[in-house]
């Protein structure tokens, strides 16, 4: 597998584990402290995983070293493209959901945004697991 491959897997394996998080922590929310929470937590995780989706498909729509200048302006474009995303949503959410949990809403992001650091960390030290054998 190269080195594109393995990217490629580490985000989708990233995004999945980022939806299942969203749907499970508000779950959790939801049953423990109830239906506000639990949606007030949906809400900041699908605020992370959207703009995350955003940037997969525009970064990795590209391939090959004669694909390089599009490869590059495209992560450009995908990461302000998340911004801008991330911060249209949060915006639409404050003004239009009512009532909110905005704390819930921040912890929901917050965690679904943790999915990025852990993700790739736990792949790797599959991986060296798997090269050692």
């Amino acid at each position: 597998m190269n080195q594109a491959q393995k990217r490629l897997r580490v985000i989708k394996w990233m995004l999945m584990v980022q939806l299942l998080t969203t749907l499970l922590f508000a779950l959790a929310a939801w049953l423990i402290k109830g239906q506000v929470t639990g949606y007030s937590v949906l809400l900041g995780g699908f605020i992370c995983w959207l703009p995350s989706c955003y940037f997969a498909y525009k970064a990795f729509r590209y391939k090959g070293a004669r694909a390089a200048d599009k490869i590059v302006r495209s992560m450009y474009a995908g990461e302000v493209g998340k911004m801008f995303l991330t911060m249209a949503l949060f915006t639409i959410v404050f003004v239009r959901v009512r009532p909110l949990d905005a704390l819930a809403l921040f912890a929901g992001f917050m965690v679904v945004q943790s999915v990025n650091w852990f993700v790739p960390f736990f792949m790797s030290r599959a991986e060296s697991r798997r090269a050692q054998h």
